[in-house]
């Protein structure tokens, strides 16, 4: 196969050159009112993979940022010997595939972490690309959460834009008696 950067022939989806020189993560904290939210990259930098999302090869480029970023993330930051269960924010199946079930499974069975697939889902199906603070709040994800009460978690998702969908995950989450250790994003849209 050839490395979807360069066009190089490489056994993975990016060459070990490309690897290198394009991702390497720029970690930054933002609070999203009591939640950490981590971020590896300003969304600028890695929107074209982003945004692959959206079609058939995003499965292949999500689950190079799940074991290139996020696991070794995750692995580097469990707490002492305490597990926390990885949980994807709304991992409906589209065009095939979850991009969020991707980077929250592969990055918790590398980590060695307890995933919960399908454990929070949307109900309202409202896509908030270009949209602002204001509509976000205005039309809430409605999560459905249907995970174990109490524990330890850890939140996965692509990006971080405004926060709105953290806040309302962890609010939610927070009513089952989940204690969110943080959120995990591939990248910040305010960086």
């Amino acid at each position: 196969m050839r490395c979807l950067s360069c066009g190089r022939w490489s056994f993975r989806v990016f060459c070990v050159e490309c690897t290198r020189a394009l991702f390497v993560p720029e970690i930054s904290h933002r609070k999203v009112g009591s939640l950490e939210a981590v971020s590896f990259f300003p969304y600028r930098e890695i929107e074209r993979w982003i945004l692959t999302k959206h079609h058939a090869a995003g499965y292949r480029i999500y689950r190079f940022f799940a074991a290139q970023i996020v696991a070794p993330f995750l692995h580097e930051y469990r707490v002492g010997d305490e597990t926390a269960r990885v949980i994807g924010i709304d991992e409906r199946v589209e065009g095939g595939y979850s991009h969020t079930a991707v980077l929250a499974r592969y990055g918790a069975r590398r980590a060695g972490l307890e995933y919960r697939p399908g454990a929070l889902i949307a109900r309202n199906r409202v896509h908030y690309a270009g949209k602002s603070l204001q509509y976000r709040l205005e039309h809430p994800r409605d999560f459905r959460y249907r995970g174990e009460k109490g524990g330890r978690a850890i939140l996965v998702d692509d990006v971080v834009t405004t926060g709105s969908t953290l806040a309302e995950a962890h609010t939610l989450l927070r009513r089952y008696g989940v204690e969110v250790l943080f959120a995990v994003t591939l990248a910040d849209a305010a960086r």
